[in-house]
């Protein structure tokens, strides 16, 4: 028997640094929209937990596994699994996919064990896993504050973006680390605090984000940084924007036009195959 998940990426339409905790962790107040893209997983019951993946450094201390690991020890469960990732939402680009592979691979063993999702707790569950993973966990666009656990208004975007996702890799902790780093509680729903240290920690980033602004002079005030990075959005992009940032070839990024979601419904979204 296979069983078959899809899993949703995640933009920040902004993020600002409200204050350092004692932990370690940053306090954040930000929204998360849910877009459109979608990993895909199976699971076929085995003797271990083994994750294939075209990509090879996905197929080692890989979140799914982390999750069921973490489910196994907190409900005394003991599953274990052949699992297929496919691979759509850009890893490492601030799109969240690594928590929401996470968070449904935790919603998928819920609805398999009967085990009621409000038994789930959501601050160990961020703290354990990831930040964002309550998140998905919930699975509605929202406002989100402390390190990304407490989740506050349902609010979506429900319009068009276009998606900027270069093959740079970011070191979050370096990002939230950075000197450059500066609180902002003004909550300005405009700004990603953590664009600037980006910009300034990552060479190749700032060299990716420049040959964007040298196609055209107004995409500076347009581009946005989602998440920790290195994906970019554009909200309603006109047309003329959807040409210009093409790809054109040795272009090492890809484009995506995506529409935000307001909720995904999991629950009726999953299957079951015949293996």
């Amino acid at each position: 028997m296979m069983y078959n998940i899809k899993t949703p990426a995640k933009i920040n339409t902004f993020l600002n640094i409200d204050s350092v905790r004692e932990d370690g962790y940053h306090n954040i107040f930000s929204h998360m929209q849910l877009i459109d893209l979608f990993d895909e997983i199976s699971f076929v019951f085995s003797s271990s937990n083994a994750v294939f993946c075209e990509y090879s450094e996905l197929r080692e201390e890989n979140l799914i596994i982390k999750s069921i690991e973490y489910f196994n020890d907190t409900f005394s469960t003991n599953y274990n699994f052949q699992i297929n990732l496919k691979k759509n939402i850009p890893f490492g680009s601030g799109l969240g996919g690594g928590s929401s592979n996470a968070a449904y691979t935790i919603l998928f063993l819920c609805i398999l064990s009967g085990i009621s999702v409000e038994k789930l707790n959501a601050q160990e569950v961020g703290k354990e896993i990831g930040a964002d993973v309550p998140f998905f966990i919930n699975s509605k666009s929202c406002y989100v504050a402390g390190f990304g656990d407490s989740l506050q208004e349902a609010f979506s975007k429900n319009i068009e973006y276009l998606l900027i996702s270069p093959k740079v890799n970011v070191s979050t902790s370096q990002i939230f680390q950075s000197n450059y780093l500066k609180i902002d509680k003004l909550h300005d729903h405009e700004k990603n605090s953590l664009f600037e240290p980006l910009l300034k920690e990552n060479r190749e980033f700032k060299n990716f984000y420049e040959r964007l602004l040298n196609k055209s002079s107004n995409l500076q005030n347009r581009l946005k940084l989602s998440g920790s990075g290195s994906s970019l959005f554009i909200e309603s992009p006109t047309v003329e924007e959807k040409q210009i940032l093409q790809p054109k070839n040795g272009d090492n990024f890809r484009i995506f036009c995506l529409k935000g979601l307001e909720y995904y419904d999991f629950k009726t979204d999953w299957g079951v195959a015949k293996w």
